[in-house]
């Protein structure tokens, strides 16, 4: 019985030193993300980048809350289209950046809900996800498939 217990906690010992192992954190540039997600087959019309001041403008982030940021947005503010990949700064900026972005989509809702439902619609089937300390938003008619696209960059 000693020996099976010994056994069982010597595995799960192991497992958890090798699980601790693979959690390497990545530093793809958030632009290759973006790259990554815009070609992914997915059709994005007439996308333009966000930068410099219409970061915080656009999604109220705060510079100091991150590393690496790129985003880009349909042309026409009529079409839902959007993508945004923001490394945080660090753990605690995750959560901000995390509610920033949820802020927008539901702001983004909001607008889009009660004249354009076919945008509304690409925006509820989109989420705010993390991964490590990026934290991202792709809307589009097929946002799985440009996340997918994006994911196999990280």
């Amino acid at each position: 019985m000693k020996k099976t217990v010994s056994l069982l906690l010597a595995a799960l010992s192991a497992g958890m030193i090798l699980c601790s192992c693979s959690g390497k954190e990545s530093n793809t540039p958030a632009s290759e993300l973006l790259s990554a997600a815009l070609n992914s087959g997915v059709d994005f019309d007439e996308m333009v980048p966000v930068e410099g001041s219409d970061v915080k403008y656009t999604y109220d982030i705060e510079e100091s809350w991150y590393d690496d940021f790129a985003a880009s947005v349909a042309g026409n503010m009529a079409f839902a289209e959007e993508i945004v990949f923001v490394k945080a700064a660090s753990d605690d900026d995750v959560e901000k950046i995390q509610k920033a972005l949820e802020s927008r989509l539901q702001s983004r809702k909001d607008t889009l809900q009660s004249y354009a439902p076919a945008e509304y619609d690409k925006l509820c089937k989109s989420e705010v996800k993390t991964n490590g300390k990026y934290v991202y938003l792709v809307v589009a008619e097929d946002s799985k498939k440009a996340e997918k696209a994006a994911e196999k960059a990280f």
